[in-house]
């Protein structure tokens, strides 16, 4: 359902609600101002690409299927292109981004199209233009990003708890323990997801977090430096 909390796609460029090749579908993000947006993506591989640029420490918003940009790609004749995100950062940048799998990204006729197109995007509309492919996805950081896409909605009153307990650790310790120690327990593991994700602490332990994962204060990070 659709109200003054939930915004619609703002794709320009039709995105199909089905297909037998690639996996199409809207996901959801929650903006700055708390409110929920809608973001439409027309294969695995933008879904994926749409995950990493929300969770992306600096992320302002993000766009999909742009007004289309008119550019010399071969030939003298002007032909239409439609950019698949941008990304914008939260100190203005914007990111245009096409998402292409490596095979196609890796050609040289595709590489010809993103120079002709480039010339005319910046700065008309991005600052920057860059091509996702599969190669640029590291699996670790997708699978962190699908964890907080999962944790995204917030639960207030739990979340103020966590967040005091994490953030006054007074020395590095597993999520799991610092939960326990706070008479918490288990059901704080989705709160202490989020602490992660608004720079509230730090995750000192490689790989996929979960409740082994090894944490600490942003503060005590301030106060060493």
């Amino acid at each position: 359902m659709f109200d003054e909390n939930y915004f619609r796609s703002r794709a320009v460029r039709k995105i199909p609600k089905s297909s037998k090749l690639h996996s199409v579908g809207t996901l959801t993000f929650i903006r700055h101002d708390g409110k929920s947006q809608e973001v439409g993506f027309g294969s695995g591989l933008e879904h994926d690409a749409a995950l990493c640029c929300i969770y992306h420490p600096e992320f302002l918003d993000l766009e999909e299927q742009l007004e289309r940009i008119m550019a010399r790609k071969t030939g003298t004749v002007a032909t239409p292109y439609w950019f698949d995100y941008r990304l914008t950062l939260v100190g203005g940048k914007r990111i245009a981004l096409s998402v292409k799998y490596a095979k196609k990204a890796s050609t040289l006729a595709y590489q010809r199209t993103m120079e002709a197109v480039r010339a005319v995007a910046v700065p008309e509309i991005a600052d920057q233009v860059n091509t996702i492919s599969e190669r640029n996805i590291d699996p670790t950081l997708l699978a962190n990003c699908r964890l907080f896409h999962a944790a995204r909605f917030p639960e207030e009153v739990l979340d103020d708890r966590v967040k005091k307990a994490l953030t006054q650790l007074d020395r590095p310790m597993a999520i799991h323990e610092a939960l326990e120690q706070a008479g918490i327990g288990p059901d704080g593991f989705w709160s202490a997801v989020r602490a992660i994700r608004w720079g509230d602490v730090e995750v000192l332990s490689r790989g996929i977090i979960d409740e082994h994962a090894v944490i600490r204060p942003l503060t005590a990070i301030e106060e060493a430096a």
